[in-house]
């Protein structure tokens, strides 16, 4: 007798865009989406973390995996920045961090640093690996959308896995390794990153996997429209850090967190300063 099937929500990269997580949760509802996995990097950057992190732990997701951003909490918890004057982006890494302690408790703010690397999951038969970057790492540009094929045979090498889902880039791909699994990324609910005007531009990205019986019944990927102006005025009403970058990212696609662009707003609001207070304070 066949089973029921099961449609899981894959989502990341939400990065403080509660207005975003809105949208794609009322989506997910919508698709009647039975469980959620989580790829990381749910906070950081946007104007209310913990309100991303509260809505996504109440679902009691299969799977939740470190993305970078997070990451940055566990060296901090570990006292990791040491030496940071002239590096622009562990300056914009210890500021953010700290926009965010503020607003989360501290458990809250450990549990996300507790994270796992990747984790594999079965449901209904069909095995998944999760991770954020890849299998032993959450940062970096191994899983690009270009990247070669190579890259995507490694993250399943080893591993008996179905599929791989991963996130980090920003961009929706489905990429085939050369045994003919898939490894996909489902993009950024929070902060889509693309030049093409008709798509992921001020949408939420993510996908549902359906899956019955030890098959996979299917991929859909989702573009879910959200209020991008609102949640940009939000992020300057609220002091968001770096608000500019976040603001004209998430209205126009473009990818604003440059080293440039965060060593000039550093310059002309101190936030040296800032970073080496919070550093002192060792709040988190």
């Amino acid at each position: 007798m066949a089973t029921k099937e099961q449609r899981i929500a894959i989502i990341g990269d939400v990065h403080g865009n509660f207005g975003a997580l809105t949208a794609a949760l009322a989506d997910a509802e919508e698709q009647h989406v039975t469980d959620y996995i989580v790829l990381g990097d749910i906070t950081n950057r946007g104007p209310e973390p913990e309100r991303c992190l509260r809505a996504l732990r109440q679902l009691h997701p299969l799977a939740w995996v470190l993305g970078n951003h997070e990451e940055v909490y566990t060296s901090l918890l570990a006292h990791r920045f040491t030496d940071f004057d002239g590096n622009s982006k562990a300056v914009m890494a210890i500021v953010t961090s700290n926009y965010d302690r503020q607003r989360m408790t501290a458990d809250e703010f450990r549990w996300l640093a507790a994270r796992p690397l990747q984790q594999n999951v079965t449901v209904a038969g069909v095995r998944l690996s999760i991770f954020h970057a890849t299998p032993d790492k959450c940062r970096g540009h191994y899983t690009e959308p270009t990247a070669p094929q190579d890259h995507f045979d490694h993250v399943l090498a080893g591993n008996n896995a179905d599929l791989a889902f991963c996130g980090h880039t920003h961009q929706p791909v489905v990429r085939r390794t050369t045994d003919g699994r898939y490894v996909i990324n489902p993009g950024s609910v929070g902060q889509s990153t693309t030049s093409w005007p008709r798509g992921e531009i001020s949408r939420a990205c993510y996908g549902i996997l359906s899956v019955a019986d030890g098959s996979v019944g299917g991929w859909t990927q989702r573009y879910v429209p959200y209020d991008a102006a609102s949640e940009a005025d939000l992020a300057g009403a609220q002091n968001v850090p770096y608000a500019e970058l976040y603001q004209r990212l998430i209205t126009t696609g473009e990818f604003t967190y440059t080293t440039e662009n965060v060593a000039a707003i550093n310059a002309r609001a101190g936030l040296d300063t800032v970073a080496h207070a919070a550093i002192a304070n060792d709040q988190w």
